[in-house]
């Protein structure tokens, strides 16, 4: 089957990590189908270079350029984008804003969307015209034949939207190696991987650490990942050798530093899935991290603790409980509570499910 995968998250020379997950499930649906993708990349991240990058691409890629904000982008991007559609058997597509390019537009092959976007489930980040314009494309949930989502937190959202068919999907995890943390009584380990951004709360992650210390806990925390905190972040850490901002890492960096750490930490507000979680836990490495979102799905007391108050006494409660029960959670242990559950193997055949269900409602469609 030939499938055209359009969305505005995918890998740029500029922005080399955004949506790798998107880039990691269009490879694995490659194993098994025709597919090219459509990046409506935002025109400033568009570089020369990422055309020499694409022309090696295992899976084709078409850069066409659109900004959400900009109605001016619109029309010409559905000029490009429309004759891709007309040569696919099924469109599929990622992330709320992707939808935007099809206002108004008639697809006429099976739709199937999957949703990440965490402003679904949370609009209050935005300002107005955000709100207002997250509320437009919410509504646009009700048109595509399945759309899937990544966990039962983003479920419950999504399924107030629409009354089609609506699946869980997660996205996949690549296979780690798990090793045995080392636990020493000098330091404690921490490892942070995300972008620094509000949503991941770096402030309150430094006065975690900070409350960990003046408690007589002797806690490290290095975090991997960048954004627009940076420069707030390294203030707020002055010459604090306990807190390490390591930078943007490719998956072999961040292997290693999962591996060198003890403990997972993130003071997240709110999350989707929280795919960094999930490879921690995959390498042996028990979390603690925020409440709120998809990460109830696979965080319990096997692997971790989730912590509903967002303060650093809370939050260095936790840690000191989880290392306190390290002799009863082996690097195993804790790997085997995500076992199967987000393997390319199991997201494969939830998208194949989700194909087969597009596909019907479709036929179905056209025989009326």
């Amino acid at each position: 089957m030939r499938i055209l995968v359009v969305t505005p998250w995918y890998p740029t020379v500029a922005q080399p990590t955004a949506g790798v997950f998107v880039q990691r499930d269009a490879q694995l649906i490659a194993t098994h189908h025709d597919v090219e993708i459509v990046h409506l990349v935002e025109p400033q991240l568009l570089t020369e270079q990422d055309r020499v990058v694409d022309a090696d691409s295992e899976v084709p890629v078409h850069r066409i350029p659109f900004d959400r904000n900009s109605p001016g982008t619109y029309r010409p991007a559905w000029r490009r984008l429309h004759p891709l559609i007309e040569q696919a058997d099924l469109v599929h597509t990622h992330a709320l804003p992707a939808i935007a390019a099809f206002t108004s537009r008639r697809i006429g092959r099976p739709w199937v969307h999957s949703e990440h976007w965490s402003a679904v489930t949370s609009r209050a980040s935005f300002n107005l015209r955000g709100r207002i314009f997250v509320m437009f494309l919410s509504r646009l949930l009700r048109r595509p034949d399945v759309v899937t989502v990544v966990s039962s937190f983003l479920l419950e959202h999504v399924g107030r939207l629409r009354r089609g068919t609506t699946m869980i999907v997660p996205s996949a995890v690549p296979a780690a190696v798990v090793s045995a943390a080392e636990h020493s009584a000098d330091r404690l380990r921490l490892v942070a991987v995300a972008n620094l951004v509000d949503g991941k709360d770096p402030l309150l992650a430094i006065d975690t650490i900070r409350e960990l210390r003046r408690r007589g806990v002797p806690a490290e925390l290095r975090w991997v990942g960048d954004g627009p905190l940076r420069g707030r972040v390294q203030g707020a850490i002055a010459d604090d050798p306990s807190i390490r901002l390591v930078g943007t890492l490719d998956r072999a960096g961040v292997s290693a530093e999962l591996k060198r750490a003890e403990i997972f930490f993130l003071p997240t507000r709110r999350e989707t899935l929280c795919l960094s979680a999930i490879e921690a836990i995959s390498h042996g490495r028990p979390v603690v991290m925020g409440a709120v979102g998809g990460q109830r799905d696979y965080v319990g007391p096997d692997n971790g603790v989730l912590v509903e108050e967002s303060s650093a006494t809370a939050y260095a409660d936790a840690i000191i409980r989880l290392s306190e029960d390290f002799e009863r959670m082996s690097a195993e242990s804790v790997a085997a509570t995500v076992a199967d559950r987000f393997t390319p193997e199991t997201v494969l055949r939830g998208y194949e499910e989700a194909y087969r269900a597009a596909s019907a409602r479709r036929r179905e469609d056209d025989r009326r």
